[in-house]
């Protein structure tokens, strides 16, 4: 064959391949389309009822095939994808022998696809949604149902799952059928002893605070330093250093009377100040540990809780100025008067007045000391060289022992109750009470957290990582591709079901089967703590009518539900895509800070 043919034959095989590429990328776009089109339209069908003839029963039947919905998608592309790698078919160039139509044929026969684990995972995902939509039972019950469920389909040898430094499950010599059930009770206790003392001293941190005067230092003095003009702004702080500790719905009823008292000494922008308070208060309550969200997400994902405190606070500051400044248009958009409480009992805490308040310092030690200290351990960890010296790491134990999340934060309760006694002279019994109520609040956020812990590991023992890794194999993009999808997930299951914290539990174990083995193999192409942020913005998208919060906003707030919808929904979704934009731009810029 002469050079022309060569040539030719040569740019006939080119022509060939790009094709071939072309088609298997039409293929995945067709994936994606079904994966995401086909469930937005069934919420928009589901808006539209809800707006238009307020079917209750078509709304809750619409989003409970709504995540099934996204699985079966999600199912159908992995499938293809494991079927047919898209590296396989590539026809080699300049192979004189070849010609377009062999390059076409010589695709590989699919290979058996491993159904168990997908069909798991969509089993163990329908009986925790519903369960929880449809029959309205308590999401702890759902979530152990649904573990129970996936440990069904796990082979009865399989024991356990160990996440780091490889992913992979622990077999034992031979299996029983109780196994069954003792996988998802061993899976708890694992969970529990992960998040349990977090959450625990978070909830007395957080009433501790309140019943000092801790916290209402802390806002006071923020409206001292920037003054009635910038009274939102101050607002917006609050909130965002108050929900680090405190659960948001408790910031939101601290900071409400604060919001209707500036209301009555300047007459307007009463919107405002509620939008100011959500949008710094839902930020930090989903991106910042040791709320028990983004504790659960680090927890599954195997992420360092320093490091996920700094970058939910980078992600959160700038989000939560987007959030003010939406909350400033919604305002100028609709005005809304203050309208007067029903009911003698609700304005209690607008009564709430104390003789004494701590220091703004002392406030602030209970909320500080738990970043500070694991901070300078993160830091530390990140400074040491290759080769430490001695000294170096007896510095680096120390400061671990220090730094301890637990420990740091069993630190910080103490000094939250110390104020209590100290301050407003609280008696022995006063402080226990208040510790007891702390403890009966927070106990039941501990057992949906590990009841969410367990659903995860008993999807990571089905070993759905392996299909999931085998779908993502060969592409360059994979990284970007888990941002979305871990976005997509969170964001469908929080408007499904309404709970942020449930919707980031759930979504981070199926995120988890994702990215760690591509974090294990290195072709993640970022930290794996930027996946906590962006769980964490998702878990913000389509707050509605089966989101607490939305009913505190417009009760708190008195605003009808029409008005709510308006504000509340529309901020808190702007306010995840701009968590989720400022992510991205982080993972872009900077794609392994530590």
């Amino acid at each position: 064959m002469d050079a022309t043919g060569r040539t030719a034959h040569s740019l006939r095989n080119v022509t060939c391949t790009v094709l071939l590429k072309n088609r298997q990328e039409t293929q995945q776009g067709i994936d994606y389309i079904l994966l995401l089109f086909v469930p937005n339209a069934l919420l928009v069908q589901a808006t539209f009822s809800m707006v238009s003839h307020r079917n209750t029963f078509k709304i809750r039947l619409l989003l409970a095939i709504l995540p099934v919905m996204w699985i079966a998608g999600f199912q159908l592309g992995a499938a293809r994808l494991t079927a047919q790698p898209p590296s396989a078919a590539r026809p080699a160039v300049g192979d004189d022998t070849s010609t377009p139509t062999d390059s076409l044929e010589r695709q590989p026969a699919a290979e058996s696809v491993d159904w168990r684990p997908l069909l798991a995972m969509g089993v163990g995902v329908f009986v925790v949604l519903s369960l929880m939509i449809g029959l309205k039972v308590h999401a702890f019950v759902a979530l152990i149902l649904g573990a129970l469920a996936i440990s069904c389909f796990i082979p009865l040898d399989i024991i356990g799952f160990v996440k780091s430094p490889e992913p992979h499950v622990i077999r034992a010599e031979s299996g029983a059928p109780v196994q069954i059930v003792n996988r998802v009770t061993s899976s708890f206790g694992n969970a529990v002893t992960g998040i349990g003392v977090l959450i625990a001293m978070a909830a007395i941190i957080g009433k501790c605070m309140l019943v000092s005067g801790a916290a209402d230092r802390i806002v006071k003095s923020t409206l001292a330093v920037l003054g009635e003009k910038r009274a939102p702004l101050a607002m917006m702080v609050s909130g965002f250093v108050l929900s680090i500790p405190v659960f948001f719905d408790t910031v939101f009823y601290l900071l409400v009377p604060l919001a209707r008292s500036l209301y009555r000494s300047t007459g307007k922008n009463y919107l405002l100040y509620l939008g100011a308070i959500a949008a710094g208060g839902a930020i930090t309550h989903t991106l910042v540990p040791p709320t028990p969200g983004p504790l659960l997400v680090a927890s599954a994902l195997k992420v360092d809780i320093g490091v996920v405190m700094l970058i939910g606070l980078a992600v959160g500051a700038p989000s939560a100025v987007v959030g003010l400044l939406v909350a400033a248009w919604l305002n100028r958009r609709m005005p809304i008067a203050m309208r007067p409480m029903a009911g003698a009992n609700v304005n209690s805490l607008d009564e709430q007045e104390f003789t004494r308040l701590p220091s703004l310092f002392m406030s602030l030690v209970p909320v500080l000391l738990p970043v500070v200290l694991i901070t300078i351990d993160t830091v530390y960890k990140a400074s040491l060289g290759a080769n430490p010296s001695e000294l170096q790491q007896q510095w680096k134990g120390w400061l671990g022992l220090v730094g301890d999340a637990n420990l740091a934060m069993v630190l910080a309760a103490l000094v939250a109750v110390y104020l209590c006694w100290k301050v407003q002279g609280h008696s022995l019994q006063q402080l226990a009470d208040h510790v007891e109520d702390a403890l009966l609040s927070g106990g039941v956020i501990i057992l949906i957290t590990a009841a969410g812990g367990a659903f995860g590991s008993l999807l990571a023992m089905t070993e759905i990582q392996k299909v999931i890794e085998a779908w993502f194999a060969g592409r360059e993009s994979s990284g970007l591709v888990v941002i979305l999808l871990a976005y997509a997930l969170s964001a469908i299951l929080k408007i499904a079901q309404g709970s942020s914290t449930v919707a980031m539990i759930v979504s981070s174990s199926l995120v988890a089967s994702i990215a760690l083995p591509l974090a294990a193999a290195g072709t993640l192409g970022f930290h794996m703590a930027y996946l906590v942020p962006v769980i964490g913005a998702g878990s913000l998208m389509g707050s509605w009518m089966n989101d607490s919060g939305f009913w505190i906003f417009a009760k708190m707030g008195v605003l009808t539900e029409g008005e709510t919808l308006r504000s509340w929904t529309v901020l808190l979704s702007i306010l995840s895509l701009a968590g989720l934009l400022v992510t991205l731009l982080f993972v872009t810029l900077l794609p392994f800070p530590f």
